[in-house]
């Protein structure tokens, strides 16, 4: 096995609650530029992609890839699964990491940490036990089980959130490993993801007071949120999507589907 990966950043202009976010600007840089620069930094990422769609909404979104030389696939705006398999088939690998166009502060260790239990373990993906609010929006995932879903679900939920619909429903056909996050991560309730107004405000102010040109180390960003509570409270009552709050529900019924745990600063030392 190969043990090649691609990030794959899903992205559109038409975001229902704040449209345009992803070439908002943060530090003087559109926060699709500053993912990119994140998701370049992961030691076990080969390529990094940007995946939109045909929509003309996106046509500046495709342009400003191409201007800053950052590869771009356009697909169906409706099925973000179908152009995620769309770039694995054009780039074939044997994991794929899935980031949302809405989280600039994706964490290149965590990624990592991710991609190294897939390729130890021979799985299909690392879920966090308990779930880290801070950590959302970058999970690693094997392309096998992306196939398995596509070949057995074209429910409208897991074309649009790339099989998470049917994840959450069949743990039972994957092979998960466990992770425990640190504990200091675990009592963390913050919201790094940018959804709605209050968000990008939040992260305007973040990335106006740590941004020098290199990508903000998580922890720096997280001890900043510490030390600026009137900022890092704006967007305290932004409610993720009903559909993300539905498949978070159905995870955290689950009966533990883990055959293996891996420690957190077992891999941390891996890349020391």
């Amino acid at each position: 096995m190969s043990n090649s990966a691609i990030a794959i950043i899903q992205a559109r202009m038409s975001s229902s609650r704040l449209p345009g976010k992803v070439l908002k600007q943060l530090g003087g840089k559109p926060m699709i530029w500053h993912i990119v620069q994140r998701a370049m930094a992961c030691q076990l990422v080969d390529e990094v992609v940007v995946a939109t769609s045909l929509e003309a909404s996106d046509d500046v979104l495709a342009d400003f890839c191409r201007e800053s030389n950052i590869r771009c696939h356009r697909g169906n705006l409706n099925s973000v699964m179908s152009r995620y398999i769309e770039v694995l088939d054009d780039s074939p690998h044997d994991y794929f990491v899935r980031i949302t166009g809405n989280c600039p502060l994706i964490d290149p260790e965590f990624i990592d940490k991710q991609l190294l239990a897939l390729q130890t373990h021979d799985a299909d993906l690392v879920w966090l036990d308990p779930p880290v609010s801070v950590l959302e929006g970058q999970g690693a995932h094997s392309a096998r089980s992306l196939k398995l879903i596509a070949s057995k679900s074209q429910h409208p939920d897991d074309l649009e959130h790339v099989g998470s619909r049917y994840l959450s429903e069949h743990p039972d056909e994957f092979r998960m490993i466990g992770m425990r996050p640190l504990e200091s991560l675990s009592n963390l309730n913050w919201r790094i993801t940018i959804d709605e107004a209050q968000d990008y405000r939040m992260m305007q102010h973040l990335y106006e007071d740590l941004w020098d040109g290199e990508p903000i180390p998580l922890e720096s960003a997280l001890t900043w949120l510490a030390q600026n509570p009137d900022f890092s409270t704006i967007n305290k009552k932004v409610e993720h999507s009903a559909i993300n709050q539905e498949l978070a529900a159905k995870r955290r019924a689950w009966k533990k589907p883990f055959e293996v745990y891996c420690d957190w600063s077992l891999t941390r030392q891996l890349f020391k």
